[in-house]
């Protein structure tokens, strides 16, 4: 027998090795190796054994069953899913995509399973991706020994890796263009999000189609990267050979009050300050309940001063005496992608897919 390695230094390499053997070998249900097997072949002490198994009991990656021996957890039998979404977006002044989305994961996992269900793990109220990160209780030993799985709608940062490394799989909604801590650069590994290059192409393609050549745009983005994001958006737009009326490319950042309301002061303002467009595309549908709210104030016919096209999602419609045209997302089918994608994760936790894009459509509407 080799020399025996200090036990400080031994037990977590030791769970080092066996959560790798695990990932690559075990299936749930499988009995690891005795603790004397385990004691012959790392050449340590039954102590280290014993506190190298603890390590993966804690991260419910096995069980220890007095007089049977050690077994790899069905973390889909005895785990739950948590739901990552910061509290400010459940709100009565947030988009109801938020809400929707949420609750359609669950109703999606207990589509598969009655038994499934999804938790909301909401940190604190803050504007701070690192601060949210930080305040999340996901990472607390007892919370993380039941996980599953995590939908997170916000970028975890390096803290993923923990969940990875803890055999916890990650899907992320969205491409987090919103989020300032997302590499803009990165791509995003088993997210799924809506496909947003159709939804500009086909929105402006609609616009173009029924004689507008000056558009405006109005998107909702933080400030640290509404910049880049206006610069996709601008790049689509001359692609299809329109082009942006002066002042009318602007990012509605969360800043103060609520969307609706940023919405409706920054269209009012451009109105009647700015040279006007012939058609406009709004990106974000509490935004669009702001500007229909201020066109009917102003008096501004749809389609006749102004063709209006925006994003929506589905079953959520949008307050205006005429129907709106509009590119349908759809958070149901987007959780049903999601929680495809998770039980394919835990079937191989070091699988990794590139963004799943969910399919949006064109609605046509009175307003054009």
């Amino acid at each position: 027998m080799n020399a025996v390695m200090p036990r400080a230094r031994a037990y977590l390499r030791i769970a080092d090795e066996l959560r790798a053997d695990i990932g690559r070998q075990c299936q749930p249900g499988d009995m690891l190796p005795s603790e004397n097997d385990l004691v012959k072949r790392h050449a340590v002490h039954r102590g280290t054994i014993r506190q190298a198994l603890d390590v993966l009991v804690r991260e419910g990656l096995i069980q220890r069953y007095h007089g049977r021996g050690t077994v790899v957890v069905d973390r889909l039998a005895t785990g739950e899913f948590a739901v990552v979404v910061k509290p400010q977006f459940l709100g009565a002044d947030a988009s109801p995509y938020w809400a929707t989305a949420a609750a359609a994961i669950g109703e999606a996992l207990s589509t598969r399973n009655s038994r499934w269900g999804a938790k909301l793990h909401l940190g604190r109220l803050c504007e701070d991706s690192a601060e949210h990160r930080a305040s999340l209780d996901l990472f607390e030993a007892e919370v993380l020994k039941r996980l599953r799985g995590v939908f997170a709608f916000h970028w975890l940062g390096p803290r993923e890796k923990e969940l990875r490394a803890a055999r916890v799989p990650v899907v992320q909604f969205g491409a987090h263009v919103d989020d300032a801590a997302t590499p803009w650069d990165e791509p995003l590994r088993n997210s799924v999000d809506f496909d947003h290059p159709s939804f500009y192409e086909q929105a402006l393609v609609h616009l173009k189609k029924a004689g507008c050549r000056n558009i405006g745009v109005l998107v909702h983005a933080l400030p640290d990267c509404s910049a880049r994001y206006l610069d996709v958006i601008a790049r689509c737009v001359e692609a299809q050979g329109l082009q942006i009326s002066p002042g009318w490319l602007r990012a509605r950042a969360e800043t103060g009050g609520s969307v609706e309301q940023g919405g409706y002061e920054t269209f009012r303002r451009l109105w009647e300050t700015s040279p006007r467009p012939d058609g406009l595309l709004v990106t974000d549908d509490m935004i669009c309940r702001g500007v229909l709210r201020a066109s009917l104030q102003l008096g501004i016919e749809l389609p006749g001063h102004l063709r209006l096209i925006s994003h929506a999602n589905r079953c959520v419609t949008l307050p205006y005496h005429k129907t709106v045209t509009r590119i349908e997302f759809d958070p149901a089918a987007q959780a049903r992608a999601a929680v495809d994608l998770m039980l394919r994760l835990l079937r191989n936790p070091e699988a990794a897919e590139p963004t799943i894009r969910v399919p949006v459509t064109l609605i046509k509407g009175e307003t054009t």
